[in-house]
């Protein structure tokens, strides 16, 4: 079994806030720092930190040699990541305050990915093997439907959770991964009661694998009428950016090797934990024998 990440690479621009910046307002950071990110990197670091062998896929513009040097770093297997001369790499500007974040997202060359590139990717890949995927490049349609056909299994984290999601075919998805927004946004709910979002999704989705994850109230597993909840562990956070892909990563490395949902969750919980208390994205995702 092979891990395919097809996702998202960006460059981070994060500037540290005395308070979030309001409409007109212009205010200086308290500090600056340009780091690697993108839910896709993240989340292939984070598989990788897990002990599990994973393939990035994606596309960085002419600037982004740093991005293959980095993944490599960390033993993600960079073969199938490809440079965009005609588009800059996709960056975000992100505030930090009080260990929250605010985040503007610009898709650059990940939105550049085609069906071109797409087969000549899934060509190296066969039956059995997964395929993670966010909602943060182009030709997720095309992508989703071509993995099926191959017979993959298709984990889905629908972030950031819009109207396109819907456009996709879900029903060919065998995995998703959300946090109470974009959960309840897939079912179909405005509620920010996590019963009602469990509930819906359960309705909704009667046939898949979801993981939830709920912030301070912990996360759960949802199969049919199974539900497993799993509690946080307390920590002081300084910066959340990178925890829900630190929980992905770490939560589908666990499943994939044994299916023991219970263990999987408690790994992710325990390694998301510790990325909330360090700074950055993907090098505050800790290493498994940090665990």
């Amino acid at each position: 079994m092979k891990v395919l990440n097809f996702g998202s690479l960006n460059y981070d621009h994060v500037y540290e806030m005395d308070h979030f910046t309001e409409p007109k307002e212009t205010q200086s950071s308290l500090s600056y720092i340009r780091n690697f990110g993108g839910k896709g990197l993240n989340q292939s670091i984070a598989l990788a930190k897990a002990g599990m062998d994973v393939y990035h896929a994606g596309k960085v513009g002419s600037d982004g040699q740093d991005f293959i040097d980095y993944l490599e770093k960390y033993n993600v297997k960079t073969d199938y990541l490809k440079k965009d001369n005609n588009e800059a790499t996709g960056h975000a500007i992100i505030e930090i305050c009080k260990g929250q974040n605010r985040i503007i997202l610009h898709g650059g060359a990940n939105q550049s990915i085609d069906e071109k590139q797409v087969d000549d990717v899934l060509s190296h890949f066969e039956q059995g093997d997964v395929l993670l995927v966010q909602n943060e490049i182009s030709c997720m349609a095309y992508l989703i439907e071509k993995a099926h056909e191959k017979g993959m299994v298709i984990a889905f984290n629908t972030a950031p959770m819009n109207e396109k999601v819907f456009t996709y075919p879900l029903d060919l998805v065998d995995i998703f991964i959300v946090n109470e927004i974009e959960g309840a946004g897939l079912a179909g709910l405005q509620s920010n009661d996590n019963d009602e979002i469990i509930e819906g999704l359960k309705e909704k989705y009667p046939d898949k694998k979801i993981v939830l994850t709920l912030g301070e109230n912990g996360s759960c597993y949802i199969e049919g009428e199974r539900v497993v909840h799993q509690d946080i562990y307390k920590v002081e956070a300084i910066d959340t950016t990178a925890a829900g892909d630190t929980f992905t990563g770490f939560f589908l490395a666990s499943y994939l090797k044994d299916k023991d949902v219970v263990k999987a969750l408690d790994l992710a919980a325990r390694a998301s934990s510790i990325t909330v208390q360090g700074k950055g994205a993907a090098q505050s995702i800790p290493d498994i024998s940090q665990l």
